[in-house]
């Protein structure tokens, strides 16, 4: 019996400093109302800042890896070879690393296609046909790794019975330099404005025990331990935290609404992701950087204040 007594009325300890907690940290916020909305202000604009160049950079990764897919390189056949001989190199064309589809296309059939293309002005191949075509028969080959297309240019190009391999390397190459450029912008922004607002959370925090110093050393005097004082300045820091997260998101959707609107409406070859595609990663994102953020920048701030 004195054990459920016991028991009980441990319960009620903890559902008592658990309500304390909670009380003595949003009191702080309100407290200082002008320090928490800057602090909740500032990481609002720096998670808005880093997630839409986040979000641009993954719509711009996705761009560059469609060009890159449909970057292709094309090796002509050697003229000496017959149309079936041509399409018979498949098999050892197929087996060169790197290759992931290897498209025959007929000389003939590009003959014909190329006549269709120039319309009113397909009389300039007159005199062109089957027993004479300046075409080659040639394989287009689409790769596994678009970025390795030197490499596989050059493997192809020792096939026998290849007479020529083309492939635009620059702009592949054009387009890598592109990709890893906004990847680093991406991150370096989110680790500047991490830092920030760290810093603006630390000094919302600070001025916070600032005016509770008396009473915290009273605290102490009276055999409170650290963490009996650190956890309403933690609560103070995860709500600031978590208040902004929610605010971001909201208006980071609304951004994102828009800003697909005017990049398809300027630019209707680029695609652009549905934000209900990337939703529940944006929230994650979102909510873990402002509890990170939050619980960061006071923590920070309460170990060094806690040896009044």
């Amino acid at each position: 019996m004195t054990r459920q007594v016991g028991i009980t009325h441990m319960k009620k300890n903890r559902t008592s400093s658990i309500g304390y907690f909670l009380k003595e940290g949003l009191r702080n916020i309100f407290l200082h109302g002008f320090m928490s909305f800057a602090a909740v202000s500032v990481i609002v604009v720096c998670l808005i800042i880093t997630g839409t160049t986040a979000l641009v950079s993954y719509n711009i990764d996705l761009n560059i890896v469609k060009l890159q897919n449909e970057s292709e390189i094309v090796i002509y056949i050697d003229e000496t070879y017959t149309t079936e001989e041509a399409r018979a190199l498949q098999k050892t064309v197929m087996q060169v690393d790197n290759v992931a589809e290897a498209e025959f296309e007929d000389k003939n059939k590009a003959l014909e296609d190329y006549r269709k293309d120039l319309g009113e002005n397909a009389d300039l191949l007159d005199g062109f046909d089957e027993t004479n075509n300046p075409l080659r028969d040639a394989f287009h080959i689409t790769m596994k790794d678009p970025s390795k297309v030197s490499a596989t240019k050059i493997a192809l190009s020792g096939v026998d019975g290849v007479a020529n391999a083309v492939a635009n390397e620059e702009v592949v190459a054009r387009l890598l330099q592109i990709q890893h450029m906004f990847q680093a912008i991406a991150v370096t922004l989110v680790v500047a404005l991490g830092l920030i607002s760290i810093f603006i959370i630390s000094n919302t925090v600070k001025l916070a025990m600032l005016a509770r110093r008396r009473e915290i050393s009273i605290q102490k005097m009276v055999g409170a331990t650290n963490w009996f004082i650190r956890w309403p300045f933690v609560i103070e820091g995860l709500s600031l935290g978590i208040v902004a997260g929610a605010i971001a998101f909201g208006l980071e959707w609304a951004l994102y609404e828009q800003l697909t609107d005017f990049i398809l409406g300027n630019l209707p070859q680029f695609t652009m992701a549905g934000f209900e595609d990337l939703m529940y990663y944006v929230i994650a994102i979102f909510g873990g950087a402002g509890v990170i953020v939050g619980v960061g920048g006071s923590s920070l701030t309460i170990r060094r204040f806690m040896d009044v």
